[in-house]
């Protein structure tokens, strides 16, 4: 316990982020949490003896007090009335307060809002301006004018997406608006202090970089030293991320440590009084941070740099582990939502493993030390990339769904090498001779090319790569719950027997925390229609885990959402094999995701309808089943499929011999999956004239629980008839907003709502969810997050 309280700013931190949570998670009144703060604080004061369950309490109040506080808004803020504003062009005016992003078809910004029809507003937006010119681009500070609408960014529509609202939301953006060039006016220029210290600095460092390398370099190095990611290649990004060196990309601890290093030198030489030059540093650290955006790992490192720097310039102890959690301290009580950031929580973790685990066995280490010092450097490097690795995994498979080992390798080799181009960097764009400069660059880029060849090498050959994995929030919880147990178990024990049992246990604990949730899941019919736009992507999850994926949703020049929707959904899951694919019919809304599949997922079979369809893409997906050895089956009405023992498929249409050369559409399998009492049909594209063709065949046998309905809700499909004899209970349309077809059509969604008890849409509901089980159906949407709960199936 003593222990604790020689670091006091961990107790401190952790008591201020359990308030924060509890404050997230109970929107208990502000007044009450105020009192309560206010009444703790005066006992606390008058009282000569101070409980620690008290000042605990305290700290935890102070935390929710100061969530609350953060989320109130003043009268006229844009959240208070965005849902209203509805689809009407309103006058907007406001100022541009970031640098604007452009690329060569769109600009994208930060609004302030000022003004809404002339009157008052307050609040952020993001504005995109679409088909315009960089020379034309407006500019940080520059006060816009604009007829256009605002609206609140959606929500995530399919399981486990980016939810976009939330990270605009804890980024204090609350609407986005769109526009194009001629739509807007620039009504002022406005430059302060910030534009001339910060804005302009920032332009020059990357005018220097984009004039002496190459733009696959240059989008790096904006990367590495001003925390800018759009300007680097989607290839690059990927090969860092799947060879385990994606903290490379980020301004780090390491990369601040660099710049501090460089600086503070620099002063102690020219200056030579110690302290003088620590305050200087400390100050050019805290400008560099706002040269850098200010993004969490930023703030982390200058803030715990500065501290370290302030402790020697007051000659106090310097306790690097309290100084972490000081820093996370600080960061937290100026913005709160930081503890939801990905980047706050990756950023304070590795370190937390850097100073406590990989410090602790660095020293067994040490006997290496003076006989062999490249062993033992050696060692260090690949024990300190180790650890950081094991303690992130957890965060980085809940968040990403791999594991990237062959970072362990890859740092060995790209952390010493990045420690030299980052002052190699910073020299090429500072120093003002020319000629040197070229030798910098020259020396610079040669360091880079390693890097960029042992990431692509690493990623390209998926060394030690495991992905499609799956943690829930839960387990992430009890992993790091067990090793923060362990970690205080461990110090306290000198004994190697104990150290044994302790460690076999936290790793039994672990196995469990693993595999147990797993085998507690219940054995139910899980069915998602994906949000794929104007598309189709089904996935059937049977009680014995199987999977069936029927369709693959659209694919078109912007979006593939096989790529962008589908795979991500698997991988999410953990699901690796998709036991049957079923594309219903040639057409590219169906089919369009299928090579993303493909390429990422093993397919056992294919279930296809036989018919001629001249398409690129078709025949693409056709010639990629056929090198890959992958079984396709045709469609008939007389197969049996034995390998799904606890559901029963069967196909309804096509028959073998079926034609239609002038439909395409009504190739569409349709197929029906009947499990204990509850039943699906799904009918793909067919219309009407399959439709009669359903009725007079199978008649009565159509009646299902739920409906795929036909077509997107055309009135091309759902006759009367055939909805008389499906006779659905829920029906279901995957149709895209705002579609160019005006799907689903408006008679159709009388029909069906007169002849359902439920209908669902993913333009409006997002993906939904269907769970049957103990003759109980649960069915929830994403979007909507509307829940139906049906015990008489």
């Amino acid at each position: 316990m003593r222990k604790i309280f020689n670091h006091p700013f961990i107790p401190i931190t952790a008591c201020f982020i359990a308030g924060l949570l509890l404050g997230s998670f109970f929107q208990l009144p502000i007044l009450h949490i105020a009192i309560a703060l206010l009444f703790a604080a005066i006992f606390l004061l008058i009282r000569k003896k101070r409980p620690l369950i008290l000042v605990v309490i305290l700290l935890i109040l102070f935390g929710m007090f100061r969530f609350q506080i953060g989320q109130l808004q003043p009268e006229h803020h844009i959240a208070h009335f965005i849902d209203h504003l509805g689809i009407e062009k309103v006058q907007i005016e406001g100022q541009i307060i970031e640098e604007p992003e452009v690329s060569s078809d769109k600009i994208s910004c930060i609004v302030k809002l000022t003004k809404l029809e002339g009157i008052p507003v307050l609040g952020n937006i993001r504005l995109t301006i679409k088909d315009t010119y960089n020379d034309t681009a407006p500019y940080y500070g520059d006060h816009i004018c604009y007829n256009g609408t605002i609206f609140r960014p959606l929500k995530s529509n399919n399981p486990y997406s980016f939810n976009y609202r939330e990270y605009l939301e804890n980024n204090n953006i609350h609407g986005i608006s769109y526009l194009y060039k001629s739509d807007y006016a620039i009504t002022k220029e406005s430059k302060n202090l910030y534009y001339f210290l910060i804005v302009v600095p920032r332009n020059w460092i990357r005018a220097r970089i984009d004039r002496f390398y190459p733009s696959k370099y240059s989008g790096f190095l904006k990367a590495i030293l001003l925390g800018e990611k759009s300007s680097l290649p989607l290839q690059l990004r990927q090969d860092f991320a799947s060879s385990g060196l994606s903290h490379i990309l980020a301004v780090s601890g390491l990369h601040t440590g660099v710049i501090a290093l460089i600086f503070l030198t620099i002063f102690q030489i020219v200056l030579r009084n110690r302290n003088a030059a620590r305050i200087l540093t400390i100050i050019l650290l805290l400008y560099y941070m706002l040269l850098a955006h200010a993004v969490p790992s930023v703030q982390r490192a200058v803030i715990m740099i500065s501290l370290v720097l302030l402790a020697k310039i007051l000659q106090r102890r310097i306790s690097t582990i309290n100084i972490l959690f000081a820093a996370a301290f600080i960061i937290l009580v100026i913005n709160p939502l930081q503890l939801f950031s990905i980047g706050f929580q990756l950023s304070f973790i590795s370190v937390f493993a850097i100073l406590v685990i990989f410090q602790y066995l660095s020293q067994k280490l040490n006997p290496l030390r003076k006989n062999h010092p490249k062993i033992f450097w050696l060692l260090n490097l690949v024990l300190l990339s180790l650890m950081v690795q094991i303690v992130l995994a957890p965060l980085t498979i809940h968040y990403f769904h791999t594991l990237a080992l062959g970072g362990i390798i890859a740092n060995v080799i790209a952390i010493p090498l990045i420690s030299l181009v980052l002052p190699l960097s910073i020299f090429s764009i500072l120093f003002p001779i020319s000629a040197i400069c070229a030798i910098y660059v020259a020396a610079n880029k040669l360091l880079l090319f390693i890097v960029f060849a042992i990431s692509r090498f690493v990623a390209l050959h998926r060394i030690l790569l495991f992905d499609f994995l799956y943690l829930n929030d839960s387990q992430v919880i009890a992993l790091y719950a067990v090793l923060t147990i362990l970690i205080l178990l461990w110090k306290n024990t000198d004994n190697p027997k104990t150290k044994l049992y302790k460690f076999l246990s936290f790793s039994i604990l672990t196995a469990a925390i693993l595999i147990v949730p797993g085998l507690l899941l219940e054995r139910n019919l899980e069915i998602t229609v994906l949000d794929v736009g104007q598309g189709d992507a089904i996935v059937v999850r049977t009680p014995d885990r199987k999977t069936i994926l029927i369709d693959t949703g659209d694919k078109t020049m912007r979006r593939d959402y096989g790529e962008l929707v589908v795979v991500p959904y698997f991988k999410a899951r953990g699901i690796k094999e998709i036991d049957l694919l079923i594309l219903t019919h040639p057409h590219a809304d169906h089919i369009g995701g299928a090579q993303a599949v493909m390429n990422n997922l093993k397919i056992d079979k294919v279930l296809l309808p036989r018919c001629d369809y001249e398409s690129q893409l078709y025949d693409n997906v056709l010639t990629f089943i056929d090198d890959n050895d992958i079984e396709i089956i045709y469609a008939d009405t007389s197969l049996v499929f034995e390998e799904f023992e606890q559901i029963n498929l069967k196909i309804f249409h096509p028959t073998y011999e079926y034609k239609n050369e002038t439909n395409v559409n009504n190739y569409s399998i349709v197929i029906k999956i009947e499990y204990g009492d509850f039943s699906v049909l799904f009918t793909g594209d067919a219309e009407k004239e399959v439709e009669a063709i359903l009725v007079e065949n199978w008649g009565d046998k159509l009646d299902s629980d739920l409906l795929k309905v036909g077509h997107h809700g055309s009135n091309s499909s759902s006759t009367l008839d055939f909805l008389e004899y499906v006779s659905p209970e829920y029906a279901v349309i995957s149709v895209g907003t705002k579609n160019r077809y005006d799907h689903p059509d408006e008679e159709i969604i009388a029909r069906l709502d007169s002849s359902t008890d439920e209908l669902f849409r993913t333009d409006q509901d997002g993906a939904v969810i269907f769970l049957y089980g103990g003759n109980t159906l649960k069915i929830k949407t994403i979007l909507s997050e509307r829940e139906v709960i049906d015990c008489d199936i």
